[in-house]
């Protein structure tokens, strides 16, 4: 029974581990948890999902997506037009900043791009 019940507080002594949170909750903290190529991982992620969702709106089925990222590649068009790598390091320079920690990952996207590309114009989209 003692065994029992130190085993019982061991386990309440435990550090539990945080559920995963969803993506859209993801914030400069969950950045900073992530190691460089981890990091590289997620910005690569970001940027495939905003290329298709970009390329998708123009094609009307599979071999347009294909046709239009194509040509959104060739002509520098997509929204996010920089490599993995220089978001991963505006993100680690903007996430540097206290009051920037409680965003979500998806604004520092968007405050990073504005601040390498401009305002994101109707034309854009």
């Amino acid at each position: 029974m003692a065994l029992g019940a130190a085993g019982l507080l061991a386990g309440h002594a435990w550090p539990r581990q945080e559920p995963d949170r969803h993506w859209i909750a993801r914030n400069g903290a969950d950045w900073r948890g992530l190691g460089p190529d981890a990091q590289l991982a997620y910005v690569e992620g970001f940027l495939a999902g905003a290329a298709l969702r970009q390329a998708a709106r123009q094609a009307g089925d599979s071999a347009g997506l294909q046709q239009e990222m194509q040509r959104l590649r060739r002509s520098g068009g997509f929204r996010f037009p920089f490599g993995a790598n220089v978001y991963a390091s505006r993100l680690n320079d903007y996430y540097w900043w206290e009051n920037h920690r409680p965003l979500p990952t998806r604004y520092a996207f968007w405050e990073v791009n504005a601040s390498l590309t401009g305002p994101i114009t109707d034309s854009a989209r």
